[in-house]
């Protein structure tokens, strides 16, 4: 698929995602998936929650999704700068970004900070 199709399709498919989880709140449904690392351990991963995340954050309730999960709230906004530094880098528009987001520092920091989430989620059952 040409990169221009991904900058189509990247927004639409966020689009949808965040409409369905704006109108239905996992919480109630069976049929939403279930992280597989709770089915396979009983413990929480580190994205455990996020899709009852992202209904508490579309539905306006920022406390709530920040109590559900407050590493989400580091990790969407680094995904989000991301890919639009990766997909969306029209004429190197981007580049001051990218060096940021890719440099080895941020990438070992995001790396450290996700396993000391997961670890603290593990002990404490957070």
């Amino acid at each position: 698929m040409p990169i221009r199709w991904i900058r189509i399709v990247i927004p639409v498919v966020i689009l949808s995602i965040g409409i369905i989880y704006y109108y239905i709140n996992p919480s109630d449904t069976g049929w939403m998936p279930k992280c597989p690392w709770w089915l396979l351990t009983d413990t929480y991963c580190p994205s455990c929650g996020i899709q009852r995340f992202l209904h508490l954050l579309l539905t306006g309730h920022f406390v709530e999704a920040l109590c559900m999960n407050p590493f989400l709230m580091i990790s969407l906004p680094y995904a989000t700068l991301a890919v639009l530094g990766k997909w969306y880098n029209i004429n190197g528009v981007f580049n001051r970004l990218n060096r940021f987001i890719y440099s080895r520092k941020v990438l070992l920091v995001y790396i450290i900070l996700f396993f000391i989430w997961w670890g603290i989620r593990i002990v404490f059952g957070v």
